[in-house]
């Protein structure tokens, strides 16, 4: 299943499934104690019965109150109307992947730097730690660019919703990456430095994440000015890349992995008032505006 945390009109949380094509049904309604999807994961690793189908047995247990997602799109960009979608777990740290885990054509490797290559080609990727809950924004907040950066290029990626070391979730988000002067990496950590969303989807649901269509576009003042499309296609696993993020360390109880920028568009660089569209088959697409940090 999908699952969706949203506010509604009188703001009250809820968590919801998608039961079916845009049509969201409460489980909060009808159990007070589901009101987060790691309580669900966590209900799951107690009985052993899957997240989703603890899910179906609430829904099954009466008539759950129903949201359309489309309104709760629209009135989460527009700050118009009732409900507004939130973004669907809060972690306790955020992690980017770097270009060890995604599969560059061989033109590209050609004309790699061997400093690069060797990140490339190691055993272990590359992992930045990009902060805590406080830096995520929501599927439809606004993003942000440091007033430093020369330059702030927003990625798409697939995204691994980690509980204790193991997946439990996918989601899609916008992984941003800023180019500060005198730094030989991007700064990865700042206020409103990714965005994750709309919902997260169960390995259950999304057995093979690992060839999915994504989409990134960067609209300017109504006018495209930058686009990327590409396969979520890695060189390691997401069991692997999670493996590596917390082989020599205690995992906290949620993570997320940003596993690497699948589109981006490097010859484009965001500006404060660009609205940046990143969809991810199968489960949606996050659209932030740009502010500045």
């Amino acid at each position: 299943m999908r699952y969706y945390r949203l506010l509604d009109g009188t703001g009250r949380a809820h968590l919801a499934a998608e039961t079916s094509d845009g049509t969201l049904s409460s489980l909060t309604g009808l159990n007070s104690d589901a009101t987060d999807f790691i309580e669900l994961v966590r209900a799951s690793k107690m009985t052993g019965m899957s997240v989703d189908a603890i899910a179906s047995n609430i829904l099954s247990s009466g008539t759950p109150e129903t949201f359309s997602l489309s309104d709760l799109i629209d009135s989460s960009k527009n700050w118009t109307g009732i409900g507004r979608l939130l973004r669907p777990v809060d972690p306790d740290e955020l992690w980017a992947g770097g270009p060890g885990n995604y599969v560059f054509p061989d033109e590209v490797l050609a004309n790699m730097p061997p400093e690069g290559r060797a990140i490339y080609d190691g055993e272990r990727p590359p992992m930045m730690y990009k902060g805590g809950p406080s830096r995520l924004v929501g599927p439809y907040d606004s993003v942000a660019i440091r007033p430093d950066a020369t330059q702030t290029i927003p990625e798409g990626e697939l995204v691994l919703v980690i509980f204790k070391g193991e997946i439990v979730a996918y989601s899609t988000g916008n992984e941003m990456a800023a180019g500060v002067p005198g730094h030989i990496v991007p700064s990865k950590v700042f206020t409103g430095c990714a965005s994750l969303g709309p919902c997260v989807v169960t390995p259950e649901t999304l057995p093979d994440p690992t060839n999915l269509q994504m989409e990134l576009t960067i609209t300017r003042n109504g006018n495209v000015v930058g686009s990327s499309t590409n396969k979520t296609v890695h060189r390691r696993s997401p069991e692997a890349i999670a493996d590596w993020g917390f082989r020599h360390d205690t995992p906290p109880d949620v993570a997320l992995i940003y596993t690497g920028g699948c589109v981006a568009d490097g010859d484009h660089p965001v500006q404060v008032g660009d609205v940046v569209r990143i969809e991810m088959e199968g489960v949606g697409y996050v659209e932030n505006a740009v502010a500045q940090a």
